[in-house]
């Protein structure tokens, strides 16, 4: 998988139009999505109503995120590869869930570190049950992802999850330590590093285990990796774009919270890259500060938002052309779901 970066394919030159906002989601865009998502629902609430034990108020900090809906986007692409390959859906609906089940982790702990107060429309699990429960919760989701594996899976999906579990750490770290303090860590080569790990890695082995799942010939496996790689970096720069220009309403999280953390996004890296040294240094100044209007002029006087669609476009050609010569059964879903990443307003 490519890192573009500041090189763009040559069909994507000139500047952009951004996507009309748009209340689309992946459960309403055909029958076919529906289908699935109902089925990845129903398998996740049947696990939920037969998961307990005490303290109970853990396993209600554990389920309260997923209660709460979200997109099951990593739960959907587990299973589009799997079917990809000719795959069996019974097998693999277990499989979606610990995929959602991870996912959510990452979720509860990233929203500590952040110090989130709002995640898919409710209150996040530390501000609601506290943060020492919010951990354990994260912590039971990942044994209880863990568990399902070793009961409905294979060694190597265990290591694909180990693997992607280790990656995302360290891109957490990476997103952690970039500080206007540190004029080096706002870089594009750094921020493309951490998205790398944090959530492309998510996303290639959600596609690795639905391949696993489904008997994929090693070709397939690699080809499928390449698409969830490029999907997770798409997807990042979408949510960076989000951040940025999306209302707390419509993105049903906490908007601007890179900038209220003092952190980089990509429109952010990309206007320090190409903006003068002096204003490169009143930015960071401003950002130390919290003074946000000076951050948002630098982003817009550069075009930081459009050149960060432009770069998420690539990924998604990418992440299509990925897929191509295969025949794989599922092909225009996995399609269907990269142009989504383009589109969605949440």
């Amino acid at each position: 998988m490519n890192t573009p970066g500041d090189t763009m394919p040559n069909t994507m030159v000139g500047k952009p139009s951004l996507p009309e906002k748009s209340s689309v989601s992946l459960s309403k865009q055909s029958q076919e999505f529906q289908k699935r998502i109902l089925l990845i629902d129903q398998t996740i609430q049947q696990y939920l109503s037969t998961d307990g034990g005490e303290p109970a108020i853990l396993y209600e900090a554990a389920h309260h995120l997923i209660k709460a809906g979200g997109k099951r986007l990593r739960s959907l692409i587990t299973l589009l590869c799997c079917e990809a390959v000719g795959g069996d859906i019974a097998r693999v609906l277990p499989i979606t869930v610990a995929a959602e089940l991870l996912q959510t982790a990452s979720l509860i702990h990233d929203d500590i570190i952040d110090c989130d107060e709002i995640r898919r429309g409710v209150r996040t699990v530390h501000e609601k049950f506290g943060r020492d429960i919010a951990l354990l919760a994260g912590d039971l989701l990942i044994a209880q992802a863990f568990r399902i594996i070793g009961e409905e899976g294979t060694p190597e999906m265990i290591a694909a999850m180990g693997t992607g579990g280790v990656r995302m750490a360290e891109g957490e770290a990476a997103d952690l330590f970039m500080s206007p303090d540190h004029d080096d860590t706002f870089t594009k080569e750094h921020y493309l590093y951490m998205i790398e790990r944090k959530t492309a890695a998510f996303m290639e082995e959600a596609a690795k285990i639905g391949a696993i799942t489904g008997n994929a010939t090693e070709a397939q496996k690699r080809a499928l990796v390449e698409y969830g790689g490029c999907l997770g970096f798409a997807f990042q720069l979408r949510d960076d774009i989000l951040d940025v220009e999306a209302s707390q309403q419509v993105a049903n999280k906490s908007t601007l919270s890179d900038l209220r953390l003092k952190r980089g996004n990509y429109p952010l890296v990309h206007a320090l890259e190409v903006c003068t040294n002096k204003e490169r240094h009143k930015c960071l100044a401003a950002l130390t500060k919290g003074d946000y209007e000076v951050v948002l002029q630098i982003i817009e006087k550069y075009d930081a938002i459009q050149f960060t669609y432009k770069l998420a476009q690539s990924y998604v050609t990418q992440a299509k052309q990925a897929l191509q010569d295969f025949g794989f059964q599922t092909q225009a879903l996995l399609e269907q779901v990269a142009d989504f990443t383009l589109v969605r307003d949440y």
